[in-house]
C-alpha cells in the first residue's frame, strides 16, 4: 500500500496546475417572457427581463459596479445597451469596450434574434469581463472570464474542456484502481459433494 501512496503523490506533484486565466461558461436556459432573471459575479448583480417588444425583445438592468456593454453619451445619442450578433464571427468584450450601468430594466436595441450582450464585473478597481448569450426572450448562458482584466471571447458553447490536472488525476485514478484490482487476492471456492 504504501509505494501507491508514494506514487499517487509523485503523480499530483508533476501534474503542472493550469495558470491561464478560463472562461466560467454557465448553462441558465431561462424564458425571461415567464419573469425576470438575476444573477451574481463577484456581488455584481445582473438582471434580464423581456420587453414585449418584437424586434427589441430583451432588458437588461445592472446596479453600479455592475455595467453592460454600450454605445452612445456623446453628440446627444442617449446610451443605451449594446448586443453583438452571434453570427458576426468572434465577439469579444474587454477593456476596450464601452460599458454602462442601468439602474432600471433598459432595452437593448436590435436583440431579436441570437446576441451576446458584454457585461463587467468589477471588485476592488479590478474589471472582470464576461457575456450574456440570448435568443430573442431566452437567456441561453452566461459566462465571466476569471483573469481581472482579461479579454473574453463569447461562444455559444458550454461544456467546458478539462484543465491538463483534471486528466492527470482522471489517469491517475484509473492506474490507482486498476493497480489494485491487480494486487488483490483472488479468492478461490472449492466445492465439495458428500
Amino acid at each position: 500500500m504504501k509505494p501507491i501512496i508514494v506514487l499517487m503523490y509523485a503523480a499530483v506533484t508533476a501534474v503542472p496546475m493550469s495558470a491561464q486565466a478560463a472562461p466560467v461558461i454557465t448553462a441558465v436556459g431561462a424564458d425571461l417572457a415567464q419573469g425576470s432573471y438575476s444573477f451574481g459575479y463577484l456581488g455584481n448583480v445582473f438582471t434580464f427581463g423581456a420587453t414585449g417588444d418584437v424586434f427589441n425583445p430583451l432588458s437588461v438592468m445592472n446596479e453600479a459596479p455592475a455595467a453592460t456593454s454600450s454605445f452612445g453619451g456623446f453628440l446627444g445619442i442617449p446610451t443605451t445597451p449594446t448586443s453583438s450578433f452571434t453570427d458576426r464571427g468572434t465577439v469579444t468584450f474587454g477593456p476596450a469596450d464601452s460599458y454602462t450601468s442601468f439602474s432600471s430594466p433598459t432595452p437593448v436595441p436590435y436583440s431579436l434574434g441570437d446576441n451576446f450582450v458584454g457585461l463587467r464585473a468589477t471588485v476592488g478597481g479590478q474589471d472582470y469581463f464576461g457575456f450574456a448569450y440570448t435568443s430573442n426572450t431566452l437567456l441561453n448562458s452566461i459566462g465571466f472570464e476569471t483573469t481581472a482584466g482579461q479579454t473574453i471571447t463569447a461562444t455559444t458553447a458550454i461544456s467546458p474542456v478539462p484543465e491538463l490536472a483534471t486528466w492527470g488525476m482522471m489517469i491517475l485514478g484509473m492506474g490507482v484502481v486498476g493497480g489494485a484490482m491487480r494486487r488483490r487476492q483472488r479468492v478461490r471456492t472449492t466445492v465439495h459433494f458428500a
